[in-house]
């Protein structure tokens, strides 16, 4: 749909990615009038590990969007492989939902991740949007500041289209779902950095994916090598690594990159003397936090709410379950003819209830990789365990809480 200056909307949604562009859908396939703005054009790059979890599928379904692993090309992965320090754990996707921990009962979700290229899920859930009656699209229009009544809450975006001419959208909600480094997140006073864990990514794309049906992580000394093939034929390698690390310019980028490839045998082996197929693309750093995620007129989603990088590859998982959430609270509060915070804390609970485990194991697992001997013992734990490492592999998946490794009943039933 075509948009004239100055309309009024149910909901404006600042970002068209994962987690907008769900909400998007979400919330028109609720009968709400949604404008789904982003500051780019489609279809556009973007770092990412491009790995979907098993979980994500059942949410790709549920707005329409499962056909596009089959039609895209989405190369299928069934587990993950964990390399460092001479170890090596393979863990694979279980059907472990949490009635089957409980001890019965069936899977929740898929036994199997995906691997994806994410300009291709970024255009084509953009393009979704696009075609709905009920979703008005802004390519190319910036965030210039957010609009606010007297008492504060915000009421609409004031916006740059590509001209740089102003267009002002009216909302009875804003919502930010414009990444890490958030503007919605910033103008509303609520992003935070994360000092301790100033990190920077890399990203890499090669020739000869072979047919591998797996992921890999392969951890280094302070940074770590995260590999995932993708359709044609390719490969995508993410190398993550502390701030202090980071090279002076961006020509020294390729070398940084291949002496970290080097210091993993298994994967210099794979990579051999190939070079990337692409132009690198670097980002970071890769965590923030917020201090409020729900305000008077606006709601934060996905990375906006804050951001560790999870090592897990869980980040498309956050963005989509995310949506799904604030799109329940969303559509309570309009239909109720509110639009204040208070009506929105389900929202708050859920992410609580169901990220909050999730968020400290990640939070645990970057402070641990930080201490070689810690990740050896690790590794070697799982290596000796098979079953165990499945179970970690399956809880990053999506399709079972981190709660179940506090169980001891569950966690026997599990490794029986």
């Amino acid at each position: 749909m075509t948009m004239d200056v100055d309309q009024r909307f149910d909901v404006v949604v600042v970002g068209a990615g994962p987690a907008g562009t769900h909400l998007a859908l979400r919330l028109a396939d609720l009968g709400h009038a949604v404008a789904l703005v982003d500051k780019k054009h489609f279809p556009r790059r973007k770092p990412c590990g491009e790995f979907l979890s098993p979980e994500c599928r059942p949410l790709l379904e549920q707005v329409g969007l499962g056909a596009i692993l089959g039609s895209s090309g989405a190369r299928r992965i069934g587990g993950m492989r964990l390399c460092g320090y001479g170890r090596r754990a393979d863990g694979s996707f279980l059907p472990l939902g949490d009635a089957a921990l409980a001890g019965g009962g069936t899977a929740t979700g898929g036994e199997a991740g995906f691997a994806l290229r994410r300009e291709v899920l970024d255009l084509e859930s953009f393009e979704a949007a696009a075609r709905h009656p009920g979703i008005t699209v802004l390519q190319g229009h910036a965030l210039r500041r957010l609009l606010r009544d007297g008492d504060g809450a915000v009421t609409g975006v004031e916006l740059a289209d590509p001209e740089q001419r102003p267009v002002f959208l009216a909302a009875r909600f804003t919502v930010g779902a414009d990444g890490v480094h958030s503007r919605v997140a910033s103008q509303l006073g609520v992003l935070r950095a994360v000092p301790w864990l100033d990190r920077f990514a890399v990203v890499a794309r090669y020739a000869g994916g072979s047919d591998r049906n797996h992921a890999e992580v392969h951890f280094l000394d302070r940074a770590y090598l995260a590999m995932a093939p993708i359709d044609g034929d390719e490969l995508t390698l993410n190398l993550v690594f502390d701030r202090s690390a980071m090279p002076k310019g961006r020509r020294e980028l390729g070398d940084f990159l291949r002496r970290h490839i080097e210091a993993a045998p298994a994967l210099a082996d794979e990579i051999g003397s190939r070079e990337p197929v692409e132009p690198l693309m670097a980002c970071g750093p890769l965590a923030a936090r917020t201090t409020r995620q729900v305000f008077d007129g606006a709601a934060l989603v996905g990375d906006a709410c804050g951001y560790v990088d999870p090592v897990t590859g869980e980040g498309l998982f956050f963005a989509m379950r995310g949506a799904a959430l604030l799109a329940d609270s969303l559509d309570a509060s309009l239909r109720a003819g509110r639009n204040d915070a208070r009506s929105l804390r389900g929202y708050v609970r859920a992410r609580r209830r169901e990220f909050g485990p999730r968020y400290a194991m990640a939070r645990l697992l970057q402070r641990g990789m930080r201490h070689p001997a810690i990740v050896r013992a690790f590794l070697g734990t799982l290596q000796a365990k098979p079953r165990l490492a499945d179970l970690l592999v399956t809880i990053t998946g999506d399709s079972v809480s981190p709660a179940a490794l506090l169980d001891p009943r569950r966690l026997l039933g599990a490794l029986a």
